[in-house]
C-alpha cells in the first residue's frame, strides 16, 4: 500500500477511535450544573424532547448554562447541543467558555422555527486531560433558547460532578447617587464563598435596598453564594415621598419581608397624556414619569409599561375600553383610578415576564356577560414568573373569567408568585376571583357578591383568606381544575350559604404589617361598596370638602339604628359609643378610611335603655352627638 494512503488510513482510525465514545448530559443526570432559568420537566405544550425535560434560560445578556465532564487525554473532541428556539424570530447566539476562559466568541443557534422544533449544533474543542466546566452564555437580551441535552463525543470522556461556580454583577441603580463596591473580587465563585457587598449614598440620597438574588436592607451585606447574582444597591433622593396606603406584598421583596419602596414613577416628570399615542410613548418610555389621564379612549391597542411608572386617572372618567395595559418585565409600576373595561381577546391588564413590585389601586375592571363564557379573557391576569404584587381598592364586575395567576399546571417557575387582594369589590362575576396556581396569595378584607365561584386554590398554592364576606356566592373558596390541590387557611370570614373548601390547610405567614388596615368583617359590604372605583357603572358620590358627623336615624331608636359620616381625607378614623358615664360600650369603627361618605349600623340589643353618645375622631377633627334608646 501506499505509504501516503497508509498514513491517511491509521488517521482515519485513530480519528475514529477517539470518537467512538459519547456522552449524553439530561437535565437530571450527573454533568449537567445549572441553568440561569429552569428545568422545565414533563411539558406537554412542548413536544419531542428526551429525559425529563429540558432546560429553559431567561431572558437577559449573559445568561447561562452549564455542564461539567472529565476527559482522560488531551485531544479534540465533539460538543454538541439539541436545542430549540421559538417565539420571536432571530438567533440566540451565545459564547463558550470552558473552565470560565472564552474559547469561541461566539456559538452560532440559529431560530428553529417553534419550540417543538428541535436542531443540533456542534463545535470542536481541544481540551487537555483532566476535569472541564463547559459554560455557554447568551448575547441575546431574549437569554438562551431551550436545550435538551449536550453530547460529547470523544475518546475516555464522562460526565463529572458539578463544582458549582457562578458570577456576580453588582451595579448601583444610579451612578450619580451612589456607588458600590464588594470583595473578594473574583471573575467566578465557587458556591459557599462569601460575599461581601457595600453601597455608598452620596450626599442628598440614601441607600433604600439591595435588589436581586439576595436582597437586604443592609448597606454593608454579607452572604454565601447558592447560585449567580446580579445586585442592584437602590439609591433614592432624600425626601422622596412614601404612599403609606400601599401595603401588602408590593412592598417587600422576599418572604423575609426586606422592604421595596414603591415610588411609581414620582422621581421623574408628571405628564398628561390625552392619545393613545401619549400613553405608549410615556408608558414606555425608559424614563420614570407620572402620566395623568382623563377622559375616554376606544381602541384595540396594547399599551406596554415599563418600570419606574406611575398611571393616573383623573376626573370624573378615566376609561380605556379595549385597549390592553401590558406590564411586562417591569417594575415599580402604579396604576391608579383607571377604568379598564370589554377588552378581547386580550386581558384588560397583564402582568408578565418576572414584573415585580407592582400596584393596582382603586381601578375598576368589566366587560359584560352578554357573549358567553369564553368571548373574553381575563381582567387581570399575572403569570411567568411576576410576582410582589398588590391589588387594592378595586371593583372587577359583569365578567366571566376575572383573574388568572399563573398560566398553567406546568409552570412551576410561579413558585415564585406573590399577591395581595385586599378592599376589593368582586360582583356579578363568574369565577377566578382569584383561581392561583403554585404561588402564595393573601386575600383579605374583600367584599364578594352575586359571584358563581370566588377563590381557587391550586397546584399547592398557598392562600390565606382572611376577613373576606361572601354574599350569594355559590363556592366561597375551592381547590380544583387542576392535577394537584392547593392549600387555604380560613380566618374570620362570612360564607354565608356558600361552598367552602377547607383543606388541605396551610399556615401563611406574611411578611409586612398590614394589622392596622384590616377592617372587621361585618362592616365589608357597606366600607367596601362606597369606598371602591366603580364610576363607569356606578355613580359614586362626591369626595366631601369637610369632616361631618350626622345625626343618627332612627333616633330614639330600639334596638338598632343607623350612624353617617363624611371625611375629606384618607386616614385612620374611630367611630365609638359610649354611655351617660362615659364608659366605652363599642368600637364601630377603628381603622384606615379613604375619603368619603359611609354609613354604619350600632346594634344595641345588648344595652340598656337610656341615652349614649357616638364620637368621631378622624384627623384633627373630633365631633360628639347624643342618641336615647328607648327599649
Amino acid at each position: 500500500m501506499d505509504r501516503k494512503y497508509l498514513l491517511f488510513f491509521l488517521l482515519m482510525i485513530s480519528v475514529a477511535a477517539m470518537h467512538a465514545q459519547e456522552i449524553i448530559i439530561q437535565e437530571n443526570d450527573t454533568g449537567f450544573c445549572s441553568v440561569d432559568g429552569t428545568v422545565v420537566v414533563g411539558s406537554t405544550t412542548v413536544t419531542g424532547w428526551t429525559g425529563i425535560g429540558y432546560a429553559d434560560s431567561d431572558p437577559g445578556i449573559g445568561k447561562s448554562i452549564s455542564w461539567e465532564i472529565h476527559v482522560d487525554s488531551d485531544g479534540t473532541y465533539l460538543l454538541v447541543w439539541r436545542y430549540a428556539i421559538g417565539g420571536n424570530p432571530g438567533a440566540r447566539n451565545a459564547k463558550l467558555l470552558i473552565n470560565g476562559n472564552i474559547v469561541m466568541d461566539t456559538v452560532y443557534f440559529p431560530h428553529t422555527g417553534t419550540w417543538s422544533n428541535w436542531k443540533m449544533d456542534t463545535v470542536d474543542v481541544y481540551l487537555a486531560s483532566g476535569d472541564h466546566k463547559i459554560r455557554i452564555e447568551a448575547y441575546s437580551t431574549s437569554g438562551l433558547g431551550n436545550y435538551d441535552y449536550l453530547e460529547v463525543v470523544g475518546g475516555g470522556v464522562t460526565a463529572a460532578a458539578c463544582t458549582p461556580s457562578y458570577v456576580l454583577s453588582v451595579n448601583s441603580s444610579n451612578i450619580n447617587w451612589g456607588t458600590v463596591s464588594y470583595e473578594p473580587v473574583k471573575p467566578y465563585y465557587d458556591r459557599g464563598t462569601t460575599l461581601t457587598l457595600m453601597a455608598h449614598a452620596n450626599p442628598g440620597y440614601f441607600f433604600q435596598s439591595w435588589t436581586g438574588e439576595e436582597a437586604s436592607a443592609d448597606s454593608v451585606f454579607t452572604f454565601t453564594v447558592k447560585g449567580n447574582v446580579n445586585a442592584i444597591a437602590r439609591f433614592l433622593p432624600d425626601g422622596t415621598p412614601v404612599d403609606t396606603t400601599i401595603i401588602g406584598y408590593a412592598t417587600v421583596q422576599d418572604d423575609n419581608g426586606t422592604p421595596y419602596l414603591v415610588t411609581g414613577g414620582t422621581l421623574g416628570d408628571t405628564v398628561s397624556a390625552r392619545t393613545v399615542s401619549d400613553l405608549q410613548t410615556y408608558l414606555g418610555s425608559p424614563n420614570p414619569y407620572v402620566v395623568k389621564f382623563s377622559g375616554e379612549l376606544t381602541g384595540t391597542d396594547i399599551i406596554s409599561v415599563s418600570s419606574d411608572k406611575t398611571l393616573l386617572g383623573t376626573g370624573d372618567t378615566a376609561h380605556l375600553m379595549g385597549i390592553e395595559l401590558s406590564i411586562n418585565q417591569a417594575r415599580n409600576v402604579i396604576i391608579r383610578n383607571m377604568a379598564i373595561s370589554h377588552v378581547t381577546p386580550q386581558d384588560a391588564i397583564e402582568i408578565n415576564g418576572k414584573s415585580k413590585n407592582i400596584v393596582i389601586d382603586h381601578c375598576e375592571f368589566y366587560s359584560d356577560r352578554d357573549h358567553g363564557l369564553d368571548y373574553y379573557d381575563g381582567l387581570l391576569d399575572i403569570k411567568n414568573g411576576s410576582s410582589f404584587i398588590t391589588v387594592s381598592w378595586s371593583s372587577f364586575h359583569d365578567h366571566y373569567k376575572v383573574s388568572l395567576i399563573s398560566s398553567g399546571d406546568e409552570q412551576l417557575a410561579d413558585t415564585v408568585i406573590r399577591t395581595t387582594f385586599h378592599h376589593n369589590y368582586f360582583y356579578n362575576c363568574g369565577s377566578r376571583l382569584p383561581s392561583i396556581r403554585f404561588g402564595k396569595a393573601h386575600i383579605f378584607n374583600n367584599y364578594y357578591y352575586n359571584c358563581d365561584d370566588a377563590i381557587n386554590s391550586r397546584m399547592d398554592a398557598w392562600v390565606r383568606v382572611e376577613r373576606n364576606y361572601f354574599d350569594n356566592v355559590g363556592t366561597a373558596v375551592m381547590t380544583a381544575y387542576s392535577t394537584t390541590v392547593g392549600r387555604v387557611q380560613l380566618i374570620d370570614n362570612h360564607f354565608g350559604s356558600s361552598a367552602v373548601t377547607t383543606t388541605p390547610t396551610c399556615d401563611l405567614k406574611v411578611p409586612y404589617p398590614y394589622q392596622q388596615f384590616l377592617d372587621s368583617t361585618e362592616s365589608l359590604p357597606g366600607m367596601i361598596k362606597s369606598g371602591v372605583k366603580t364610576g363607569a357603572a356606578d355613580e359614586k358620590e362626591n369626595i366631601p370638602s369637610e369632616y361631618k358627623l350626622y345625626q343618627n336615624y332612627s333616633n330614639p331608636f330600639n334596638p338598632t339604628t343607623e350612624i353617617k359620616y363624611q371625611i375629606p381625607y384618607d386616614g385612620y378614623i374611630s367611630l365609638k359609643v359610649y354611655d351617660i358615664l362615659g364608659r366605652e360600650v363599642a368600637t364601630l369603627v377603628d381603622g384606615y378610611r379613604r375619603a368619603g361618605h359611609y354609613r354604619v349600623e350600632f346594634d344595641a340589643s345588648k344595652h340598656s335603655s337610656g341615652v349614649y353618645f357616638y364620637k368621631l375622631a378622624a384627623g384633627k377633627s373630633i365631633s360628639v352627638k347624643k342618641m336615647v334608646l328607648a327599649k
